[in-house]
């Protein structure tokens, strides 16, 4: 590891006793570790019936699957709502809703079959006529979807989001039971993004057009149950008895509660009032870990979030490329494990290590405190690190949510930026603030952005986070604002390549655009990690999906399998 500038090791390690070790450390030795919950002795029977308890330090803003949405959303959203296809444990696309599909010779046109008795929440069959109306919802133009970009390629697409056509004539419903989409060009990573939740059918009740007001109604193994969601508090779901898969789920419902710090969640999990425990900090890592009773209860996650330092490109002073340089620059990744070694990677480039195309070699960013300096120079802002003199000459404004590591990492940034004349002013936030401050024109010229993989491919990541059509006025993925018509050009040819090696070249060439562009400043990957209770059984990591808890099953010592269970996947 390189070394540290002097104040800064001192800072990070601070930083880290008092989000890791002064809160858990201390109480923790006056409460010695307890041991595991007891499990029963089920084996591989699955049983039907519990509740799956979870915490989490944030909260959750939409649950409606074609607006915006993050990691902690997501967790309900695949409980609430299926698609035509889903993901299998090999990141591999495979048939859900839809029990089959062909694509045409033209390489264009999809055409799927849905499964005959598919019951909605509100017993509705699901029909051709639902899958229609559910996509046009998603990508109607007065809905805030922040992947409706991906599928410009639907025929008819341009006029339908710019309201001049009334209907999306690219998507059409054949019969009861028949979907058919045609395409204005090839699209390597179509049936992957079919697996979005934007793209999955709503009920009736979600109407044609995007409400904030609209209670969640889907296909998935479990519905809102009701009164279920308290905003800022707690989310219950409750078992779809008409789910289409037999025997599924196992669990009769799955409840969070919100906005709970990592000591209390600690506790309770310890105490068996929480069954899984997600990113404990990592002085609790170290604790579990050196008990031998815990050993085998834990589980590393996909490492496929990729985070960075987002710089408003329309607004001074990141409106100049030069002053992004030197931020990409002033950046030293090698701090960000003295705050957080469980969960962090350090990351020069935009792709994460569990991501197809992923190149270890490619060296992207770097850390060059000179090169950062001479930048300033090129921008018109030099700075004297020795008098203090020059720089930006105003603060700039650093939005963030609070608590969170992201809070911790951004005072050891500041630091980091104001050795090269740049002063972050840091604005602390609930996470409903930051995503409306950060997803809105003008009202964030800093803060920090992360993507998790919402499928196994690069475009995952390139499309959604810097292409031109990604930019909308509210609910924007692309918050750097950041614009390059090169750039969307190499992406988009990377799009509708159907070779493998050339559109694992077009993207290396992507990433280097962007390292040079330097819209974000990377960062870091990140994978969760999991601690469970003994009786929870069938939880196993999803290469693409955060916290999957669909093949969940509870074995409580004394609980007998029923005899209508026996034997369910």
């Amino acid at each position: 590891m390189r070394s540290i500038p002097a104040g800064l090791e001192a800072l990070a390690f601070a930083l880290a006793c008092a989000g890791a070790l002064t809160l858990a450390a201390p109480l923790g030795c006056t409460r010695p570790l307890p041991g595991p919950q007891p499990a029963g002795e089920q084996g591989a029977n699955p049983r039907r019936g519990g509740t799956l308890r979870l915490a989490s330090g944030l909260d959750i803003r939409n649950l409606d699957p074609a607006g915006p949405t993050d990691g902690l959303a997501m967790q309900a959203l695949l409980l609430m709502f299926d698609g035509l296809v889903d993901f299998d444990r090999e990141g591999r696309v495979i048939p859900n809703l839809a029990d089959s599909w062909e694509i045409g010779d033209d390489g264009r046109t999809y055409r799927f079959h849905l499964r005959p008795g598919v019951r909605m929440h509100d017993g509705a069959e699901l029909t051709a006529d639902d899958v229609k109306r559910s996509v046009e919802r998603a990508l109607h133009p007065t809905t805030p979807s922040p992947t409706a970009s991906f599928f410009e390629g639907i025929v008819g697409y341009a006029d339908y989001a710019s309201g001049i056509a009334a209907h999306l004539p690219g998507v059409a419903a054949e019969g009861r039971y028949g979907v058919t989409f045609r395409l204005t060009q090839t699209d390597g990573a179509f049936l992957a993004l079919l697996a979005l939740p934007s793209m999955r059918p709503v009920c009736a009740s979600g109407g044609e057009r995007y409400l904030d007001s609209w209670t969640p109604c889907g296909a998935g193994p479990f519905k809102l149950d009701a009164a279920g969601w308290q905003r800022g508090t707690s989310l219950r779901v409750i078992r779809h008895d008409a789910y289409f898969q037999a025997g599924l789920p196992h669990l009769d419902a799955v409840e969070w509660t919100f906005n709970t710090g990592a000591l209390p969640q600690r506790f309770r999990f310890e105490d068996g009032d929480l069954d899984l425990l997600l990113n404990p900090t990592q002085a609790d890592v170290g604790r579990f870990a050196a008990d031998p009773r815990w050993e085998g209860l834990h589980a590393t996650l996909a490492d496929n979030t990729s985070w960075g330092e987002a710089m408003n490109n329309r607004m001074a002073p990141f409106d100049n490329v030069e002053v992004r340089r030197a931020v990409a620059a002033a950046v030293d990744r090698s701090v960000l494990p003295l705050i957080n070694r469980v969960n962090i990677s350090p990351l020069t480039q935009l792709l994460p290590r569990g991501v197809p195309g992923y190149d270890p070699s490619f060296e992207g960013q770097r850390y060059d405190p000179a090169a950062a300096l001479e930048h300033m120079r090129r921008a018109g802002y030099p700075y004297d690190p020795a008098t203090g003199r020059g720089g930006w000459p105003r603060p700039i404004v650093y939005t963030v949510t609070d608590p969170s590591f992201e809070s911790f990492w951004a005072q050891v940034l500041a630091q980091q930026l104001s050795r090269i004349g740049l002063r972050l002013q840091l604005r602390l936030v609930t996470l409903p603030a930051f995503y409306a401050l950060t997803q809105r024109q003008g009202a964030s010229a800093m803060h920090p952005q992360g993507n998790q993989a919402d499928y196994a491919d690069p475009s995952a990541f390139f499309d959604l986070l810097f292409t031109s059509s990604a930019i909308t006025a509210e609910g924007t993925s692309n918050t750097a604002r950041y614009s390059n018509p090169r750039y969307d050009e190499v992406v988009a040819r990377a799009r509708h390549s159907l070779d493998a090696g050339l559109r694992r070249a077009l993207y290396h060439e992507a990433d280097a655009i962007l390292c040079d562009d330097a819209p974000w400043a990377f960062t870091h990957g990140q994978h969760d990690y999991v601690m469970r209770q003994p009786y929870v059984r069938g939880f196993e990591p999803h290469p693409i999906w955060p916290l999957d808890v669909r093949g969940v099953w509870l074995d409580r010592p004394g609980a007998a399998v029923p005899a209508a269970s026996a034997g369910l996947r």
